[in-house]
C-alpha cells in the first residue's frame, strides 16, 4: 500500500512538459515551396531583424501570406528560429528528434 502510495506521489511530481515543437512540421507544410527545402529559394533578409521577421511572418509580405489566423507568436518566433537554423546548417534538422 505504501508503495502504491510513493509511486502515486512520484508521478504527479514530474516535472512539466514543454509544448512540442512543431516547426519542422510547419516548415515542411506552409513554406519549403516557395523557401526551398533548405531556405535556399527565398532566403531571410540578413539586414531584417527578428521583430521584422515575426511581423513578416504573422502580417505576411509582398506575395508571402500572413500566418497571424493558425500561428501564435510563440510558434512565429519558433519557425523563424527553425529557418534561421536551416538557412545556417544548410540541411533540415528536426527539433524533435532524438
Amino acid at each position: 500500500m505504501i508503495f502504491l502510495f510513493i509511486l502515486a506521489i512520484s508521478a504527479m511530481a514530474e516535472e512539466p512538459r514543454e509544448p512540442e515543437d512543431k516547426s519542422a512540421d510547419i516548415y515542411r507544410s506552409y513554406c519549403v515551396s516557395c523557401h526551398g527545402e533548405n531556405v535556399e529559394k527565398i532566403p531571410l533578409n540578413p539586414e531584417s531583424t527578428a521583430e521584422q521577421r515575426i511581423v513578416a511572418v504573422s502580417l505576411g509580405v509582398s506575395s508571402m501570406p500572413p500566418y497571424n489566423w493558425m500561428l501564435g507568436d510563440e510558434e512565429v518566433k519558433r519557425v523563424i528560429k527553425f529557418m534561421e537554423q536551416l538557412q545556417a546548417n544548410g540541411r533540415i534538422e528536426d527539433p524533435q528528434a532524438p
